[in-house]
């Protein structure tokens, strides 16, 4: 192939990504308006949570191609694999669980300490919630506007951040308004574990981390240590 054709073919792939695109997102628009609100508010939250960054590694595989630095099919099976960024602990991850301590002044006033027993968090101020896993975040992962978990929690960018969603402690009952979140109800947890010490953040609902998070999204960082 020559220049010129390279040259020729290019307005024309660049074309069709952008028709492929577009398509796509209509198609999403016409699924979510066929489903009831309920349903069109948990698919909208599996895509943004799971979907949509598999689909940007995609279409960044899409767009070495021309250069030929995509690496073909195996490029294509890194960028749906995501090594960086993985959606499962990794093997040598150890189990939370145990008592921590208040590891600062901040936390010891509002929360005290903290016992992770599998799903279940107690803090020693009396508020607990009960967990289901959501997903493993990066530390590079941003969880508002302008900020990532490796700055807040000073981590490291591959640090492996652990999401939760909050679920009821009581079966049938909804999850309830806390004072963590200055009486609104809160939705989700991240929690890194780092040998004897656990940092927590906790989210207010309906809100997902993500870099178009608003930062009063955040109700509050703490950090335990083992006793």
């Amino acid at each position: 192939m020559t220049v010129a054709d390279v040259r020729s073919t290019a307005p024309r792939q660049t074309g069709l990504k952008s028709l492929a695109g577009v398509l796509a997102f209509v198609c999403l628009v016409l699924f979510l308006l066929a489903i009831e609100q309920k349903q069109a508010v948990a698919a909208w939250q599996a895509i943004r949570d799971d979907a949509a960054p598999a689909a940007g590694r995609v279409l960044d595989w899409a767009g070495r191609l021309p250069s030929g630095e995509a690496e073909g099919l195996s490029g294509l099976e890194a960028a749906l694999a995501d090594d960086d960024n993985p959606l499962a602990a990794a093997d040598a991850a150890a189990v939370l669980a145990g008592e921590y301590g208040p590891a600062d002044d901040a936390t010891r006033a509002v929360l005290g300490g903290a016992t992770f027993a599998g799903a279940l968090v107690r803090f020693d101020t009396g508020a607990s919630f009960r967990t289901t896993p959501l997903r493993i975040a990066a530390g590079r992962e941003h969880f508002a506007f302008g900020q990532t978990f490796a700055d807040r929690l000073d981590a490291p960018a591959d640090a492996q951040i652990e999401l939760r969603r909050l679920v009821p402690v009581t079966r049938g009952a909804p999850v309830g308004p806390s004072p963590l979140c200055s009486g609104q109800t809160p939705g989700l947890m991240a929690v890194l574990h780092r040998r004897d010490r656990v940092d927590l953040m906790l989210f207010r609902a309906p809100a997902r981390p993500g870099p178009d998070a608003p930062v009063a999204s955040v109700c509050g960082v703490w950090s335990f240590r083992a006793r």
